[in-house]
């Protein structure tokens, strides 16, 4: 069975308790209000933030300050046929905004006992409830999420029909602007930018989009959502890269046609990067440090 082991500093829960009475919750677990708030209690499908300490009958074992942050669940809409409710969850649904709370639970009703509870007989859940959000605000923020995702989405579709048109032109000997440095770097300036120029030794954030000569994307930065960061010039990535990137300011959209030995070389990058392949990368400088 699993079990949660979140856990909260002791001398806050205790703080500021009122006369302590121990009740059972609807499955029978004993559970003690410490503080006690006259406040709305989470309902069926809220989410609940919330810190606990988990203790053995003689010490504490584990707690959600190791994780830096609150633990969230979402109160459930039903119970699940042959799933016992969480011991935690029931007794969160009994909490307001405040609260603290021990809630018990009995070792032997483990199909295993939890390591460290060997010989105790409860697993102890001091519980505080920090906040509620409502199904409402939920449902608000998934359909946000969601806008956001699909709007990403068609951003990465539109750069890559712009990316295969500017490929198109580029193979028929027909893009206008092209240009071209020493090295056999060739790279096609869509937008100019006005921000600093990429150095040596400066970091850049880029968004990029890499395909192939034949359009097949292998890699990019917009379905993850955030830019790259790249040390340039420290031959942490490609040699093309590390170039090419100095040409632009920051705010520039740009094309890199980058040829295999600046690129992957004859090793190349199976399965998709093919050995002495030329690559194309549509590039965004978001940021330069």
């Amino acid at each position: 069975m699993r079990y949660l082991l979140f856990l909260v500093a002791l001398t806050t829960i205790w703080a500021c308790q009122s006369e302590p009475t121990a009740t059972m919750t609807p499955s029978g677990y004993s559970y003690t209000h410490h503080t006690k708030n006259d406040g709305p209690k989470p309902q069926k499908g809220e989410e609940v933030v919330f810190t606990v300490d988990i203790r053995s009958d003689e010490q504490l074992m584990q707690s959600t300050r190791d994780q830096g942050q609150p633990a969230r669940a979402i109160i459930p809409m039903e119970e699940q046929p042959g799933r016992s409710i969480s011991p935690i969850i029931e007794a969160l649904q009994l909490m307001s905004v405040g609260d603290s709370l021990t809630v018990l639970q009995p070792v032997d009703s483990f199909a295993r006992k939890p390591p460290g509870f060997e010989n105790s007989m409860f697993v102890h859940y001091d519980v505080v409830l920090n906040g509620i959000t409502s199904k409402e605000e939920i449902d608000k923020q998934r359909a946000e999420q969601q806008q956001k995702m699909e709007a990403a989405k068609a951003r990465e579709n539109d750069i890559a029909a712009q990316t295969e048109g500017i490929l198109n032109q580029y193979k028929s000997k027909s893009l206008s602007g092209l240009k071209a440095t020493d090295s056999g770097l060739k790279y096609y300036l869509i937008e100019a930018g006005t921000g600093k120029q990429v150095e040596n030794g400066s970091r850049a954030a880029v968004h990029y989009y890499g395909m192939t000569m034949e359009a097949k994307e292998f890699d990019n930065s917009f379905k993850r959502g955030t830019p790259y960061p790249v040390p340039v010039g420290r031959g942490q990535v490609i040699k093309g890269w590390d170039e090419g990137l100095q040409l632009f300011k920051e705010g520039a959209k740009a094309v890199l046609f980058i040829p295999s030995e600046l690129g992957y070389g004859a090793a190349g990058s199976p399965p998709v990067i093919q050995p002495n392949a030329e690559l194309v990368f549509y590039v965004e400088i978001e940021e330069v440090l």
